[in-house]
C-alpha cells in the first residue's frame, strides 16, 4: 500500500488549521464567552459546520483535532468538545479534499484493537485524507478514569503501536500479543492505502525510534530559530536512519490583527501581526524547514470566518498552489 501525505511538499511549507476553530481568546470573544457562561476553554462551536467547509473550499492543507477525553478546569481545555474520532467522520463526510488529522489522540488511553477498526474507518470513508497523529497524554488525571497506569504510559504507547500495526495487515498475526488467540482473528476494515502516523511530541522515545516508525514529527510552537534546531535534530534523525525525507509540523497560535499593517509582535505559541505581515512571517518559517504550519486562531482579533477568507487570499497561494492540491505525496 502506497503512504498518502497530503500535506508534504518537499522544501514547501503547506498551511492547516487546528480547531476549534473559534477566537474564544481574543478580547471579544472572551466577553461572549462570559456573556454565554461557558468555562473557560470551552469554544463556540455553533459556526462549526460552515466554518469547516470553508476551510476545504479555500484550499487549506489539513485541519487538525487534538483529543482532551475530560475537561479539567486546571488545565482550562475542553479541545473542540466532541469525541475525536467520531467529529472525524463527521468532518470526512462535509468535506471534499482537505486532509484530516489528529494532533494528537493520547495514544496509551485506548483499547488498540478498538482504535485499530476506528481509525481504519476514518481513513477508509475519507478516502485516504486521514493523518494518524497520536501524543503520550500528560495529564495525570486521566489515566486512572480509563484505568491505566500514568507512569507506564511510554511502554504502552510503544506496545498499541505495534498492535495496531499488525492490525492492519492484510493478514495480521494478533496471536503474538493476545494469549490464547487463534491467528485467524481478524480486524476490519484494512486501511486502503497506508495511514500517516505524526507523532505530537516525543512521547518519550528516542529519536531514532520516532524517525523510523513515524512518518512526521508535529512539534509544539516556538520561535524561528528555536524552530530552526528542532529541524536540524529530525533531518539528522532521518539521514542517520536511512529515512527518506518526512514532514516537520508544527503549529502558530496567530492573533491575526484587524490593522491589516500591523506588524508582528510575538507571543507565547505565536504572535500578532495585520494580514500583509503574515505572508513574510510564514515564509520565515518555511525556511527554517518547517514543511506544514497548523494556524491556531483562538486568539484572533478578526473573526475566524474573515480570518479564514483573508489568509486564503492573501497567504495561502504563496505556499500551497491550487495545482497541488490533489497531490499525494
Amino acid at each position: 500500500m502506497k503512504t498518502i501525505c497530503k500535506i508534504h511538499i518537499p522544501g514547501r511549507m503547506t498551511l492547516g488549521l487546528e480547531f476549534p476553530l473559534d477566537n474564544d481568546w481574543s478580547l471579544e470573544g472572551e466577553k461572549k464567552r462570559k456573556k454565554q457562561r461557558r468555562p473557560f476553554g470551552i469554544p463556540d462551536i455553533s459556526k462549526h459546520t460552515e466554518l469547516i467547509k470553508l476551510a476545504d473550499k479555500l484550499g487549506f492543507a489539513a485541519l487538525w483535532m487534538r483529543e482532551v477525553p475530560v475537561y479539567d478546569p486546571g488545565f482550562g481545555d475542553g479541545a473542540q468538545i466532541f469525541d475525536t474520532l467520531s467529529y472525524l467522520g463527521y468532518v470526512a463526510a462535509i468535506t471534499d479534499s482537505i486532509a484530516i488529522g489528529t494532533a494528537a489522540v493520547v495514544l496509551p488511553l485506548h483499547d488498540p484493537l478498538q482504535l485499530a477498526k476506528a481509525i481504519a474507518t476514518i481513513e477508509n470513508l475519507s478516502e485516504s485524507r486521514y493523518l494518524f497523529g497520536v501524543g503520550l497524554g500528560d495529564r495525570p488525571v486521566e489515566f486512572p478514569l480509563f484505568g491505566f497506569d500514568f507512569e507506564t504510559r511510554a511502554q504502552r504507547f510503544v506496545l498499541n503501536h505495534e498492535i495496531i500495526k499488525e492490525a492492519w495487515k492484510e493478514q495480521s498475526e494478533l496471536n503474538q500479543y493476545y494469549e490464547g488467540l487463534s491467528n485467524e482473528i481478524q480486524v476490519y476494515p484494512k486501511p486502503k492505502n497506508e495511514i500517516p502516523w505524526i507523532l505530537a511530541g516525543r512521547a518519550k522515545q528516542s529519536m531514532d525510534w520516532i524517525a523510523q516508525n513515524m512518518q512526521g514529527w508535529f512539534n509544539y510552537p516556538r520561535d524561528v530559530k528555536d524552530t530552526e534546531v528542532l529541524v536540524r535534530e529530525w533531518k539528522n534523525a532521518l539521514y542517520d536512519n536511512n529515512q527518506a525525507s518526512k514532514p516537520y509540523i508544527s503549529a502558530f497560535h496567530l492573533n491575526l490583527l484587524k490593522d491589516a499593517d500591523a506588524p508582528f509582535t510575538p507571543h507565547r505559541f505565536g504572535g500578532s501581526v495585520g494580514i500583509n505581515g503574515l505572508t513574510q512571517l510564514m515564509r520565515l518559517y518555511e525556511l527554517a524547514g518547517v514543511n506544514h504550519m497548523a494556524l491556531h486562531l483562538r486568539k484572533s482579533e478578526v473573526p475566524v470566518d474573515e480570518a479564514l477568507k483573508l489568509i486564503g487570499q492573501e497567504v495561502l497561494p504563496h505556499f500551497y498552489p491550487l495545482s497541488l492540491q490533489n497531490s499525494n505525496v
